[in-house]
């Protein structure tokens, strides 16, 4: 998908099966204060420093594998950390959202796909096997899409304008942050459409 999918407000869903925008905005996501990066960075770099653990354990037959997995863990923490902290002081990722007839989208702008580039070609050139996995995954979470029908779980922080919208076991999840002035017309959209699905949190908004 290219950085300008959407052009702006449409008509509202004509029942014609097409996919119809009902609102789209821009936002600047930090990382560091952003509860999806945490999680998908703790899953995936935590991941592979377990199957390093395991594969040391099983080479030296001695529990010391786990320690030096723990150690690759916590460094790897240490590089995320530092590396988002420079990207929330650079103003962080330009991301678009979308609220549509179908469902819920996030896509990144050139920056998100730079840094995700970077961190694949990054690991190809030292060899890294968690880098390149850690590239090969942000690239794949560049454009992502939940529809109303997989949506399991919304939790609101409206203090935060902050949305955070879950599918199923895996799959990623969108955190929308919005603007005062249109927080609540997305938690309604989404309220209208995801009428069944369980929704947790407050919605007071901080500037109101």
């Amino acid at each position: 998908m290219s950085d300008q999918p959407y052009a702006g407000p449409q008509p509202p869903d004509s029942g014609s099966g097409a996919e119809v925008v009902l609102h789209t905005w821009e936002a600047r996501v930090r990382v560091l204060s952003n509860p999806s990066a945490w999680s998908g960075i703790t899953l995936s770099l935590g991941g592979g420093a377990l199957g390093l653990g395991i594969l040391f354990v099983a080479i030296s037959k001695s529990v010391a594998g786990l320690y030096v997995a723990g150690a690759i863990f916590g460094g790897l923490m240490l590089v995320f950390v530092l590396v988002g902290g420079v990207i929330d002081l650079c103003g962080g990722f330009r991301v678009r959202f979308a609220i549509t007839s179908r469902g819920v989208r996030s896509v990144s702008g050139k920056g998100a796909r730079a840094a995700a580039n970077a961190a694949l070609v990054g690991g190809i050139i030292t060899g890294s096997l968690t880098g390149m996995a850690a590239g090969q995954l942000a690239r794949s979470e560049q454009d992502v899409f939940i529809p109303y029908g997989e949506v399991t779980k919304v939790k609101v922080s409206g203090w935060r304008r902050y949305i955070l919208v879950k599918g199923h076991w895996g799959q990623k999840p969108i955190g929308l942050s919005c603007r005062i002035d249109d927080f609540s017309q997305i938690l309604h959209i989404l309220r209208e459409r995801c009428s069944s699905v369980q929704f947790s949190g407050h919605t007071w908004v901080a500037g109101h």
